[in-house]
């Protein structure tokens, strides 16, 4: 895996996401409402369960799983973990193997271009990545 792979894996990871959020809801305030009320179900063919800060969407065989607090400028957080398995689960990439140090790599490309921002807690910088 490239680091032009990566920024189309990234692309897809956030429209992804939002095509859920705003079958779930355009308006963003109304999502977050939304959310903290239907915690599970299904809605233009994704199956979706929010869990804590997070979410977990499943479509087509796709595994897509993100977080969304603590709310600041960024309202896409994830981790390695999650966006090995977005990659894993989606045959559209064809790679069915992926080890966690060359995607951290990656991510790290990302992070050092402006594309990703880690965040950022009391001062602690944690291995979870923005957009």
């Amino acid at each position: 895996m490239n680091n032009l792979i990566i920024r189309k894996v990234l692309n897809d990871y956030v429209a992804f996401i939002n095509d859920f959020k705003y079958q779930f809801s355009p308006n963003i305030d109304e999502f977050e409402q939304k959310s903290s009320r239907n915690r599970s179900g299904q809605i233009g063919g994704f199956n979706y369960q929010f869990h804590g800060a997070g979410c977990r969407l499943e479509k087509d065989g796709v595994v897509c799983e993100f977080d969304f607090m603590p709310i600041n400028a960024y309202s896409i957080k994830f981790s390695l973990w999650k966006m090995r398995e977005f990659i894993l689960t989606n045959k559209a990439y064809g790679i069915v193997k992926l080890e966690e140090s060359e995607l951290h790599e990656m991510l790290h490309t990302l992070v050092e271009d402006g594309t990703l921002v880690k965040l950022v807690l009391g001062g602690v910088v944690w291995e979870v990545y923005q957009v």
